[in-house]
């Protein structure tokens, strides 16, 4: 069947209208076949059936052709989208929101008129939603603004459209974007029938200098003189200072004692040179900052005056060592130097903050150093510096180190060659760690509460058990009750889902709390049993008799007292949480300040390790057992010496990891892997006398150490690798030119890399080799900051075997794009209102026209109306069969409506008394005839007698004027065939509907 578009019929829509021309059909064919089929009858009669089955076919056909019932609304929504980026001066800001209100202001818009707002910076966000109630614009919340992305907020206005309302769009904004394109919002806003009104915001900052770019090379050797390529951008000449930093030190220019040069600078786009020696290594960072001198020149951007590069300083291979204390890492470094490798030490709150400054060293071995000594950001560099930096890393056991430091549930965990929880098979003690959650009343309190829970729990193992106590206001009633109850941490879904719906009751007395606690922790099968409180020490603290049930059951309590009421630091809130934790031999943390808040989930960390000491075997001395032999970093070792202790941990269950020595009950002792472009080695013990007093008098001690750091490290390679990276727009290329000692390029090279970004992101790259020697790939460099790129190299030598190395780059992008616009893009934002159908509104709020409703597509509600047509059709089909096999008496009909009326009850009456009286004396007459009984009588009028007629109601007559004669003799008439009766009764029936019109 011909599908047809839907048809308007007034307020009903036909969505199958073809249906209608069945109808059509159908009602034709039932007019022919009504003059035979009705052929006997006649009349009104007739016409009456053929109507009725006429209206029940088209009512059949309306209900096919599925009905429905429209409604065109007559609301308006108008959503505001307005520019809160960077490039848009914050004036222009500001008159945009203004212009906005009164535009839209009470006298112009009507109750059916709703209003919304949309912001536009690098991430859209909904302001308000359309409402009749919104009179106020205000850009209450507006995410990072060095970037433009009007694509996305013009798609998310149009996803906020009413369904009930005309849709048009109001775009305020200078029309520079950074992100996305708008062009193509406004085709799908046009697909829509949304048309976007443009109100430009024009401007053109007159006297601005552009810092546009630093390049230096990509790598180079120390000593080695390099030119730095600073690159600025003038709108007029003028006069500055030109200023070149190197790591955040000044260098001086020139010869004389200033650290910056005069430039004078012409319109447009100026090169300057800066030749550079340095005698350091490892990765350089390069900052160039121009300042204007003239007085009255407005350099309105001052973050588009700054520019930065990177430039790898070739050098002697060097390994940083990190330990908290100085007797965990004293025989590694010894060994390390014995052997003539480089080393560094440092304590990880002071070491490498960011993956630039990781990057300058070959490996880095970490000396039983617990997961809490690092920040977050050290923590992801550190990954990051493995998997994308090609970089070692080499983790030594001890109390502090592996899950016993709290690294469970860390990045650094993934990156493992081992498993740092137990198997679930290994029966050994375990811990239980009870969270006692206060009100958190601090800046986020409730984000910091839930992370300082979560910390905690994710330090623990699988097999440790873990409850959480809070006081709740809710449900109807206030107490103490177990957020999650004492039980084995597991996967710790639940237990984190159990933190979501912590409420942080503001109890008054910790007593109760406390003592839930305690019973929870008595009751807990641990052998180790520790309890954290967090609050601000309002609550009365728990009685001394209280405290000793802790002392007297070896549970230790430890507080963190959270911005205090009452104080600060020596406030006396705090002290009574410092009198808790020193009573039953914990720990005190104060926390008062919001730049001491970040320390909170490092503070639970370190605390959940009390209860991680069973994760430590400690007993007789042992030989580990050698396996996975041949092992490259196990070349000449055939025994070592015995250990008495290491943490336990287990084996990576996709068995890439090789595992050299192995403990008493097959626990992995040491084992190493590849991951990413980088290599990771774990050793379960320490190289300290607690746990290896032989070692250091071992003579393959310092071939042990040496060895498993120099197989970790970042390969130097025997070729000569000469990179750079080529920057155009969002997009960089990085080249690397491979040649042997005599200058002979390397052919057939693979070379593989990862790109960390300055957001954390990684790209992988896979380089192509595009001429001899010569290798190429791309990679995306949109959001601003340095880009580290590693990249290891697998070629063939000319003696047939092959060579591998490392090779490093970076590249900068010191601001976003945002910061390089001086003048306003009106042009882009004339052609999306000729392409939408929108207008460029006046400056003068008063006569914009915002709620104009010319050419607007009015949306229309539609409601089925199938089953209502469908009850009326069968409806009146009943109505069709009555008509058809059943025959009225219009008549009839007409004295019931009379009687109905009241009209002729008396006749009425009179009639059927007169009627009752005469036969009355009709049967007393038949009665009284002799010979004759009433039951076998047949009364018939007397043929010859002259029959008068009996006038009902009339007086009484002479009764012999009517002759009758009973005669008990059957009827003489001869019988009657059964079908010549019905011919006749049809026809006299015929003969009535003929009468009766």
């Amino acid at each position: 069947m011909i599908t047809l578009a839907a048809v308007h019929l007034g307020p009903i829509e036909l969505a199958s209208p073809e249906w209608l021309v069945v109808g059509v059909v159908a009602g034709a064919v039932s007019l022919l076949m009504a003059r035979r089929s009705l052929s006997l009858a006649a009349g009104r009669s007739r016409w009456l059936t053929v109507a009725a089955r006429l209206v029940v076919i088209a009512l059949l056909a309306m209900t096919l052709a599925e009905p429905g019932l429209r409604d065109e609304s007559d609301k308006l929504a108008v959503t505001a989208v307005l520019d809160m980026s960077r490039s848009v001066p914050t004036s222009k800001q500001a008159e945009a929101e203004a212009y906005v209100e009164q535009a839209a202001g009470i006298g112009r818009r009507s109750r059916l008129d709703l209003l919304g707002t949309v912001t536009a910076a690098r991430e859209a966000y909904v302001q308000a939603l359309p409402s009749p109630l919104t009179s106020e614009v205000e850009a209450r919340t507006v995410p990072a603004a060095d970037g433009t992305n009007l694509e996305e907020a013009v798609r998310m206005a149009l996803a906020v459209r009413p369904g009930d309302a005309a849709y048009r769009l109001l775009l305020i904004t200078d029309g520079n974007e950074t992100q996305g394109s708008l062009l193509a919002a406004a085709d799908r806003a046009r697909a829509a029938g949304v048309p976007i009104d443009v109100l430009p915001q024009t401007y053109r900052y007159e006297s601005e200098v552009i810092l546009e770019a630093v390049d230096t090379p990509a790598s180079a050797r120390a000593g080695e003189i390099i030119n730095a390529r600073v690159t600025l951008r003038a709108t007029r000449p003028v006069r500055g200072r030109l200023t070149l930093l190197v790591n955040d030190r000044p260098v001086r220019l020139g010869d004389g004692n200033d650290l910056g040069v005069e430039v004078s600078l012409s319109e447009g786009t100026n090169t300057l040179l800066v030749p550079l020696a340095l005698e350091l290594t490892g990765p350089q960072e390069f900052e160039a900052v121009f300042e204007p001198l003239e007085a009255g020149v407005d350099d309105v951007i001052a973050d588009n005056n700054r520019a930065t590069a990177i430039t790898f300083y070739a050098g002697e291979a060097t390994v940083l060592v990190l330990s908290d204390r100085p007797e965990d890492s004293a025989n590694v470094v010894r060994a390390l130097s014995a052997a003539g490798i480089n080393v560094e030490e440092a304590e990880p709150r002071t070491g490498p903050a960011s993956l630039v400054e990781l990057s300058a060293y070959d490996a880095v071995v970490l000396c039983n150093t617990p997961a809490y000594s690092f920040s977050q950001t050290q923590i992801q560099n550190m990954v990051s510096y493995v998997e994308d930096g090609s970089g070692g890393l080499v983790m030594l056991g001890g109390p502090d180190s592996f899950g016993a430091g709290g690294w469970i549930g860390t990045e650094v965990e993934d990156i493992l060659p081992v498993q740092l929880d137990p198997p679930q098979t290994r029966r050994m003690p375990r811990g239980a760690l009870a969270l006692i959650m206060h009100s958190v009343e601090m800046p986020e309190g409730r984000f910091y509460g839930e992370r300082t829970a979560e910390a905690a729990v994710d330090a623990l193992s699988r097999l440790d058990l873990v409850g959480i106590v809070e006081f709740s206001w809710s449900g109807g009633g206030s107490g103490v009750r177990w957020v999650h109850p004492m039980s084995p941490k597991g996967s710790g879904a639940e237990v984190r889902q159990s933190i979501k719906s912590l409420t942080f009751g503001d109890m008054q007395d910790m007593a109760p709390s406390v003592r839930v606690a305690l019973d929870g922790l008595i009751a807990a099968e641990a052998g180790q049993k520790h309890a954290i409180i967090i609050s601000d020490g309002d609550p009365s603290p728990p009685g001394r008799a209280l405290l000793q049930r802790f002392v007297d059951n070896g549970i230790t309590i430890s507080t963190v007292g959270v911005f205090p009421h009452n104080g600060g630091p020596g406030s006396p809130d705090l002290l009574r949480l410092r009198v808790i934790a020193e009573t039953t031999g914990g720990n005190f943390y104060a926390v008062t300040q919001s730049r001491q808040l970040a320390t909170l989930p490092q503070i639970f960390i370190k605390e959940a390790q009390t209860v991680k000491r069973s994760l430590i075997w400690e007993g007789n001395p042992f030989a580990p057992t050698l396996t996975g032999m041949p092992s490259p970093p196990m070349r000449g070792i055939s025994a070592v010496p015995k250990i008495e202790g290491y943490v336990v941990t287990t084996d990576r269950q996709d068995g890439l990891a090789v595992v050299s020595l192995r403990g008493p009950e097959d626990d992995p002792i040491l084992a190493h892997w590849q991951r990413g472009l980088g290599r990771v080695v774990a050793y379960t013990s320490d190289l300290t006398t607690r746990w290896s007093p032989t070692w250091t008098g071992w003579p393959g001690f310092e071939s042990f150490i040496a060895e498993h750091v120099r197989w970790a490290m970042r390969p130097s390679g025997n070729a000569e690798a000469r990179t750079r990276i080529e920057t155009d727009g969002d997009t960089s290329r990085v080249v690397v030119d491979l040649a042997d000692a005599d200058d002979g390029r390397i052919n057939f090279a693979s070379i593989i890399g990862r790109v960390a970004g300055p957001e954390g992101d990684t790209q992988e790259l896979r380089l192509r080799q595009d001429g001899p020697g010569r290798y190429v790939a791309s990679f995306r460099t949109d959001d601003p900051g340095s880009y580290v790129v590693a990249m290891r190299y697998d070629a063939p030598t000319q003696a047939g075997g092959r060579t591998e190395g490392a090779v490093q780059a970076a590249v900068t992008r010191p601001f976003s794009d945002e910061f390089r616009a001086i003048e306003d893009n009106a042009g882009l934002l004339r052609l999306v209102a000729e392409r939408t159908g929108g207008r460029v509104l006046p400056t003068d709020p008063t006569q914009a026209d915002i709620w104009q409703r010319t050419d607007l597509e009015r949306p229309v509600a539609r409601e089925p109306a199938v089953l209502l047509f469908a009850m009326i059709t069968l409806a009146l089909f009943l109505v069709d069969v009555a008509v058809r096999r059943v025959r009225l008496d219009l008549a009839v009909f007409k004295r019931l409506a009379a009687r109905a009326a009241g009209k002729g009850g008396r006749d009425t009456g009179e009639s059927v008394d007169s009627l009752r009286i005469a036969r009355e004396r009709a049967r007393a007459k038949i009665d009284g005839e002799p010979g004759t009984s009433a039951a076998s009588r047949k009364f018939e009028a007397d043929p010859d007698a002259e029959a008068e007629p009996i006038e009902l109601g009339a007086p009484e007559t002479d009764r012999s004027a009517v002759s009758i004669k009973s005669t008990p003799e059957a009827s003489t008439e001869p019988e009657e065939e059964g079908l010549s009766r019905l011919m006749r009764a049809k026809k006299r029936a015929r003969d009535e509907m003929a009468d009766d019109d």
